[in-house]
């Protein structure tokens, strides 16, 4: 009797699972790729598509191109850092090979909602023989040397000082100018630029095309209080503030994420998927 009653109740119980919310990258009738490349919101391809127009991608013969930083093609979005990975012209003096020295100016993103990122994102660095150091309004941000005597082909395998060396940055640019000295004669060059950490390693790039004129560089973005809007699950967004090399503070906020799913989009209100329970009698 009592295992029929139990039996009852469980009949009657009715224990549902609503399916788990898609989880979405982009706003509801947009694109969320182009080429092989994602592209999630707050980024979007089409000015419809994005929160605003510094974010516009525009996706031309399946390459995703950033309009208001001069078309520079972008490699990467990562919601989860912040960063979009774009592909920067490498700075060179080997059009016009100098003794003394030559500065040559970097991307400005004085205007906008970009800066380049620093310590766990890029790093700064010179191959050649000399020199090359990192600046911004004057002052000198970091550097590094190296020597082009007496290698031997083990010594240029890395970039540890032997025609090659690399050094972090301390703190987020804005913009910034690099000086080249002490090169040598005979027509030598050198090159110096900023790079993607996970992109250049031991003196080399992570890449097939390495004898290709660009290189990655990754892009840390901030919103406005004025993009701000919802995040996802009705969550309040997380306000915070970054310091600039020159000292300057800009304030900020973000969506966090509450899951390691790497399909939601906590910037979307409908960007988070779950699973939910209800209990009906």
């Amino acid at each position: 009797m009592k295992l029929y009653q139990a039996c009852s109740l469980i009949i009657l119980l009715s224990l549902t699972a609503t399916s788990p919310a898609i989880a979405k990258l982009a706003k509801t009738g947009c694109n969320d790729t182009c080429g092989n490349v994602t592209i999630p919101y707050p980024f979007g391809i089409g000015e419809e598509c994005s929160i605003n127009q510094w974010y516009v991608i525009d996706c031309n013969s399946f390459t995703p191109y950033l309009r208001a930083l001069n078309n520079l093609v972008v490699l990467n979005v990562s919601l989860r850092d912040r960063t979009a990975t774009v592909s920067t012209p490498r700075i060179t003096d080997c059009q016009n090979p100098v003794l003394n020295s030559s500065e040559m100016m970097g991307v400005d993103l004085d205007t906008s909602p970009f800066f380049f990122s620093n310590l766990n994102h890029n790093k700064f660095v010179f191959e050649g023989c000399g020199t090359a150091v990192l600046m911004n309004g004057g002052s000198v941000v970091t550097g590094c040397s190296t020597s082009c005597r007496n290698d031997t082909p083990s010594d240029t395998n890395n970039c540890f000082g032997i025609t090659c060396c690399e050094t972090a940055i301390p703190d987020p640019l804005k913009s910034y100018s690099i000086n080249l000295t002490g090169l040598v004669e005979n027509g030598a060059c050198g090159s110096a630029f900023l790079v993607d950490r996970t992109s250049y390693d031991q003196g080399r790039f992570n890449v097939t095309n390495t004898s290709s004129p660009n290189i990655p560089i990754s892009l840390r973005w901030i919103l406005a209080d004025s993009d701000q809007a919802t995040c996802c699950n009705n969550e309040t967004p997380n306000k915070y503030k970054v310091r600039l090399y020159n000292g300057t503070l800009m304030d900020t906020w973000r969506c966090l994420f509450y899951t390691t799913s790497l399909e939601e989009n906590p910037y979307l209100t409908d960007g988070c998927s779950g699973m939910y329970f209800s209990i009906s009698y």
